[in-house]
């Protein structure tokens, strides 16, 4: 089980392997990037047992168009209740195609950023996404399961595009008081950059067990571009420079942009953005991950 404890102070010394305050490397390998990856196929309700036996009661998937503008563009995500570690956890997908992302950086380009209900401003494109998705039977889905398992705690979790919505959604539940914030957990990957530095600035105020993981030269946590229209990351960013392969080393970055984590890397590709822990996304109806041990 993770620990729900406010993440203790992280020092300017950048912390290597297992020296961080909260960052379950375990939980992420075996269990959290396995339903991540199962967010990708499009009856997830199917074949969840695959990844986690008999442990869990299904609440939705919802999949809903995320642009007005193309019918092309979706964005999806599930809710379940985990028994083993005793949190109703909250899963999107990524993007699906080569045309969606280019939507997305079209908009980040040519459109500014908007109020956050926390503090600072977001992409708007993201947090349009994310109201649509949410209001489409996941926050109905999420409170029937906070209600039937009232001593259970939140994580919210995604891949790229659904990285993002993962960090608002989880933002959204601390600031507007539906989940406490020592009850509440986020771990993303190969998440971008999703709002200004104000919102970056107070990220952990409001989920303070946050954790970015990025795999070595993943292109996407590099995207939107570092100044543009101030878009810059929150912490922590918890950085593979490495195939992730089990027993591989991480760093936990102290700082939202730092030269010592991914900032470091001068040419990142999309090669390394759909691989984590050595298990690819897949798409589709594939079936689902097996998970590991956490």
């Amino acid at each position: 089980m993770f620990s729900k404890k406010i993440c203790c102070l992280i020092f300017f010394v950048v912390f290597i392997g297992f020296g961080s305050c909260a960052y379950n490397e375990s939980l992420a390998r075996n269990l959290i990037w396995p339903i991540t990856v199962d967010a990708y196929n499009h009856a997830v309700e199917k074949c969840i047992s695959t990844t986690l036996g008999k442990d869990y009661d299904f609440g939705i998937q919802s999949t809903v168009q995320c642009d007005s503008e193309s019918s092309k563009d979706s964005c999806s995500g599930y809710v379940i209740a985990i028994h083993s570690i005793k949190s109703v956890v909250i899963v999107y997908r990524g993007s699906i195609s080569d045309h969606e992302v280019q939507v997305e950086m079209n908009y980040t380009a040519t459109h500014p950023l908007l109020p956050f209900a926390g503090k600072g401003k977001v992409n708007g494109w993201l947090l349009n996404g994310y109201n649509l998705l949410w209001n489409a039977g996941m926050k109905n889905a999420f409170l029937k399961l906070k209600n039937k398992y009232p001593t259970y705690n939140t994580l919210v979790t995604g891949h790229s595009l659904g990285a993002a919505l993962a960090s608002l959604t989880a933002a959204t539940l601390s600031a507007t008081n539906v989940v406490p914030k020592n009850r509440l957990s986020l771990y993303t990957f190969g998440q971008p950059r999703v709002g200004n530095k104000e919102f970056a600035d107070n990220y952990l105020n409001f989920v303070p067990e946050a954790y970015r993981i990025v795999h070595h030269w993943d292109i996407v946590p590099h995207l939107p571009t570092l100044g543009l229209k101030g878009y810059t990351h929150h912490k922590n960013e918890v950085w593979y420079n490495n195939n992730m392969a089990k027993g591989d080393p991480y760093i936990i970055c102290p700082d939202e942009e730092s030269i010592h984590c991914s900032d470091s890397v001068l040419k990142p590709t999309w090669d390394d953005h759909g691989e984590y822990f050595q298990v690819r996304n897949y798409l589709g109806n594939h079936g689902c991950v097996p998970a590991g041990k956490p």
